[in-house]
């Protein structure tokens, strides 16, 4: 049996990876091309293709193959992609479905046209409840909340990756900026200046961010070099795909980007699965039922800009009573969480049984 995958970036593709893995003969078909580069290197057992703008001409071609399930991760709802797919006979599932408030506003303005593309779907798993109830309230039927995949996926192809394979020792204390978008650059790297003793790993969202990331470490006379080239310097860049999750795991403390300025906010649990303390900026609407789980337990630390940051970093560096908090509500977040992806996969296998 044929199962092809459709999502938009790396994020996505990380997110349903341990569904990926499920099962045997598959199709991933990714949005962006840094996504396409990262799927050709990593599923080596997927046929893959690059799936842009809903191009008829590559839809052609994947729908040659004959699949017999297409499952769509996250809010890759494409009219070309589900009418023909469709057609075809294809069952569709939708899995770890999100509606912002904000795309809920739009997809509400346009329901006419949204409503009868959901409605094609036979089954559409949700990320949350809020989620859940939006589709719904857009008349989306056969819906299903069993939990987050990205809870699972955290846990899935953690690298071994050592200290000191990255030029640092065990008495380094590290902090990991991850995901940081081009506005927040300028900020992140006044903490870098702030504390001289400690060392950093930055981690750009996008890689063309990296000159950028350059030209003001110059600027500013601090030392750095990058992962793929593993010289001793005080600040490393990660220049590499699919690391960040393994790099948070050997961190002190990690900040998550998309937050310090207007984005939205990405992924915090693959820092938080490894116990470790994570801050983030403000602006963390993506991700907003996640903060709110770990603020109402004190597990997760929230900044209104550089300079609080730098407060809030003295002030977890110096307590190892916070530290030991931090772990324990995240030990207890992943040990009652995880397990969405093997209930969602088995109700795939219900669902497709007498089709």
């Amino acid at each position: 049996m044929k199962v092809w995958f459709h999502c938009s970036s790396i994020g996505e593709l990380n997110a349903i990876s341990p569904l990926i893995s499920r099962f045997e003969d598959t199709i991933i078909s990714v949005f962006t091309k840094t996504g396409y580069e990262y799927a050709k290197k990593n599923f080596k057992n997927s046929i893959v293709f690059r799936y842009f703008l809903d191009n008829p001409f590559v839809l052609r071609k994947i729908l040659s193959l004959k699949p017999k399930i297409l499952i769509i991760a996250e809010t890759e709802i494409w009219p070309n992609l589900i009418n023909c797919s469709k057609k075809k006979g294809i069952k569709l599932f939708l899995v770890n479905a999100r509606l912002s408030n904000r795309s809920f506003r739009l997809y509400r303005a346009f329901s006419f046209f949204f409503k009868n593309l959901i409605e094609k779907f036979d089954k559409i798993y949700t990320r949350s409840e809020s989620d859940k109830l939006r589709f719904k309230m857009l008349g989306a039927k056969n819906l299903v909340f069993f939990g987050n995949i990205k809870v699972d996926a955290v846990s899935f192809n953690v690298k071994d990756i050592r200290r000191e394979e990255l030029g640092f020792s065990n008495d380094d204390f590290i902090i990991t900026f991850g995901s940081v978008r081009s506005k927040e650059i300028k900020k992140i790297l006044k903490v870098v200046e702030y504390y001289k003793d400690f060392k950093f790993i930055i981690a750009p969202r996008h890689l063309e961010n990296i000159e950028k990331i350059v030209d003001e470490l110059k600027h500013k006379n601090i030392d750095w070099s990058f992962r793929t080239k593993n010289n001793l310097s005080r600040v490393l860049i990660l220049d590499s795909f699919g690391e960040l999750k393994s790099i948070y795991k050997i961190s002190d403390i990690c900040f998550v980007g998309g937050t310090l300025e207007n984005y939205g906010g990405h992924n915090i649990l693959e820092s938080l699965y490894f116990g470790k303390p994570t801050i983030i900026g403000s602006f963390y609407r993506n991700i907003k039922e996640q903060v709110e789980y770990f603020k109402s337990r004190n597990a997760i630390f929230i900044v209104k800009d550089e300079n609080a940051m730098i407060e809030v970093i003295k002030l977890i560096r110096n307590n190892e009573k916070i530290r030991e908090h931090v772990k324990l509500v995240c030990d207890e977040f992943f040990k009652n969480h995880i397990g969405a992806t093997q209930r969602i996969y088995e109700d795939i296998l219900e669902s497709i049984k007498y089709s």
